[in-house]
């Protein structure tokens, strides 16, 4: 249910009529209250609420054009949040996080006020993986009475910063898993020793298992693989996207 939330941010608007994601199974009923579209950073995604489920869903769209790829390889690290010292980030994921970040936090607290029943999931596929990433550390920034209620689901995403950033994201009470399907090049990048990830990583192996791993122990996951392994054929095949 997570990765049709995570893939119709490539193709909904302002209402949850896509094809195939918006009839997954458990996503019925589903209404898209908030949408975002800026082109001068690109940044697109949407909030909505599954009544049904009692989830409020902060969807960030991924990497749908070659343009989106070059922004995501982009390392130029920067630091944030400033409140977190030391923490680095890939400024080629905040630039577009930023963007949009002021009202999507504010829509985001308005209905966690409206609904206080509601749960809040953040989730992305690729580049949208990463900025769902930022939005948890700012919402917890901000609003850390209500990290209780927020939950992660990314799917092929990048390294988003560097050991603080993932300590601090591991430290917090959120569930966060991060998806990753078989050779998929993504969650590789960048490939600088200084960033890392954080979450417990779902590995989609090529013989349709699934492997789960803790941090510390991701070289038994994807991490194991032969980087002649590594592909990007499998960041555009995830099940349920």
């Amino acid at each position: 249910m997570y990765a049709a939330y995570a893939g119709a941010a490539y193709m909904i608007s302002n209402s949850w009529n896509c094809k195939n994601e918006c009839e997954h199974p458990g996503t019925e009923g589903t209404e898209v209250l908030y949408n975002w579209d800026t082109q001068h950073v690109t940044s697109n995604g949407y909030i909505a609420r599954n009544p049904d489920k009692k989830l409020i869903v902060v969807a960030f769209r991924g990497s749908a054009e070659t343009g989106d790829w070059v922004e995501s390889f982009m390392a130029n690290p920067v630091q944030w949040p400033s409140t977190i010292s030391g923490s680095i980030v890939v400024r080629g994921f905040l630039d577009g996080y930023l963007v949009s970040s002021e009202d999507v936090l504010q829509n985001t607290v308005d209905l966690a006020a409206k609904y206080p029943d509601h749960n809040i999931v953040a989730v992305g596929h690729s580049l949208g993986g990463a900025r769902a990433s930022m939005f948890v550390a700012d919402f917890s920034i901000n609003y850390p009475r209500l990290v209780s209620r927020v939950q992660l689901y990314t799917y092929g995403q990048a390294k988003v910063g560097n050991d603080v950033f993932a300590d601090y994201m591991d430290n917090l009470s959120a569930p966060m898993y991060r998806v990753v399907n078989k050779g998929d090049i993504a969650p590789h990048l960048p490939m600088v020793s200084n960033m890392v990830h954080f979450g417990t990583e779902i590995w989609l192996t090529a013989n349709g298992q699934s492997t789960v791993c803790k941090k510390g122990d991701y070289s038994k996951c994807s991490e194991s693989l032969p980087a002649m392994a590594y592909n990007f054929q499998d960041h555009s095949t995830y099940p349920g996207l």
